[in-house]
């Protein structure tokens, strides 16, 4: 008891008066505050539910964690005193309480009191997604812009994974890695991850209509996901580390993620063999990667049936007008995120403001990427770097063609075409090519 009213006195004071405490009596309480709360987590905690429950009802900022972990059970605690007091004087709503109490307690009692989780192969299903051209579409914006609509996506992205039982387990600019089935197991991980990722998809619409209220470009996200083995631990030293997973299978997820076009979902024969009986899928593409002797199938996912009933939304960016054209281009072969310095000649047949169709005399791979540039007068001058996908190629006459759909342009360039396909089409060709440059 007398654990507990210490608990409340100095949490009260601490975080509601603090100009009351001399800052040695402060520390004498921050310390008691923390003992207690630790030793009730230990013994005295009611179900996590009831805490999960109450807090909603003193409506408390959203979780940033695992509600499994003790750290924020002990928060729960404490947070129940601080809203008994705080009833008086209104309910407690500012989130930077709260977050600042978790910071402290976290750093303090993680390491001691969460168990240990020691180094382990496990299967796991990682969820890896990336935004398409953001890199480009970010130059063309101030970097208040840019970080306020990076946050809103990652924080969007970040509820719809957490509430299907995902783990993110970094962010790395506008990709996310998450894991399903690790480092807490549920329940069908591969299906959560799968109606993750088209939830995610289905949440890009939402959040590119705030992006053009905004006077912000719409926005799309690739999206790869494979299950395996992986090593799954906390990796680091004692200064820092972090709950990981490594491997081959996690590499194969960043190469399926890295073929994924605007919109789409790919899922490996892996996880497609856990979930057929659930989805819905286009006929498989067989990708060769490096280390891997015999091609990989790739499935694209398009629906989600019973009990989900979801389906991948489709992307008009992806079935735009096409207008007959015949300009020369020079372009590069790009794997991942290195660019080959060869260059190659080709010719383009067909634009729109999405993908072309173009031929070429040297032998292309489909999957691969290109990069070109083009002048237009519309533009004033060469365009910005622009980045394809080869979907397709076949072979006619001694030439290839190319299938291609654009992966990112800035803005700019991206009106450009618009203007150019509208000239086309209402029969206006006139001198809209100045040159090809690379």
């Amino acid at each position: 008891m007398t654990v507990t009213v210490l608990i409340v006195f100095g949490a009260a004071i601490a975080l509601f008066q603090p100009k009351l405490l001399s800052p040695l009596y402060l520390l004498l309480i921050c310390i008691i505050a923390i003992l207690g709360a630790w030793l009730l987590s230990v013994k005295l905690l009611p179900p996590a539910s009831s805490l999960l429950s109450f807090s909603r009802s003193r409506q408390w900022p959203q979780r940033t964690a695992d509600p499994d972990k003790l750290v924020d059970r002990i928060v729960s605690e404490v947070e129940s005193f601080i809203a008994d007091i705080g009833e008086s004087r209104g309910a407690v709503s500012d989130p930077d309480i709260r977050q600042e109490l978790h910071r402290r307690l976290g750093s303090l009692l993680e390491k001691d009191t969460r168990p240990q989780i020691g180094i382990q192969t496990q299967e796991v299903t990682v969820l890896l997604s990336d935004l398409r051209g953001f890199s480009l579409i970010a130059e063309s914006y101030s970097p208040l812009e840019v970080v306020d609509m990076l946050n809103r996506y990652l924080k969007q992205m970040y509820a719809i994974i957490y509430r299907h039982g995902g783990t993110v387990d970094k962010f790395m600019g506008d990709s996310i890695m998450a894991l399903f089935g690790a480092p807490v197991k549920r329940r069908n991980p591969v299906a959560q991850a799968v109606r993750c990722a088209i939830e995610m998809q289905i949440a890009m619409d939402s959040f590119n209509k705030e992006n053009q209220s905004l006077g912000l470009p719409t926005l799309y996200m690739g999206i790869g996901i494979n299950t395996g083995e992986a090593v799954a631990g906390k990796i680091g030293s004692d200064l820092h580390s972090e709950y990981t997973v490594i491997g081959e299978e996690v590499n194969l997820a960043s190469r399926i993620e890295a073929y994924t076009l605007r919109g789409q979902i790919l899922i490996s024969h892996e996880t497609y063999s856990r979930v057929k009986e659930l989805v819905y899928v286009a006929d498989p593409i067989q990708v060769s990667f490096k280390g891997r002797r015999e091609p990989v199938p790739l499935y694209e996912l398009l629906e989600m049936g019973d009990p989900y009933n979801l389906k991948v939304p489709g992307r008009e960016a992806r079935r735009s007008l096409r207008v007959d054209v015949n300009i020369p281009f020079t372009f590069q072969i790009c794997e991942g995120k290195v660019v080959y310095s060869e260059s190659h000649d080709g010719r383009i047949l067909n634009i729109s403001t999405g993908g072309m169709l173009a031929t070429t005399f040297d032998k292309v791979e489909p999957y691969f990427n290109i990069k070109f540039r083009l002048g237009l007068t519309s533009l004033g001058g060469s365009s910005d770097d622009i980045f394809g996908k080869i979907l397709m190629v076949r072979k006619e006459s001694g030439l290839y063609k190319m299938n291609i759909e654009f992966t990112a342009l800035n803005p700019e360039d991206a009106a450009a075409f618009r203007h150019l396909v509208d000239y086309i089409a209402q029969g206006s060709l006139g001198p809209i090519f100045l040159q090809c440059a690379l």
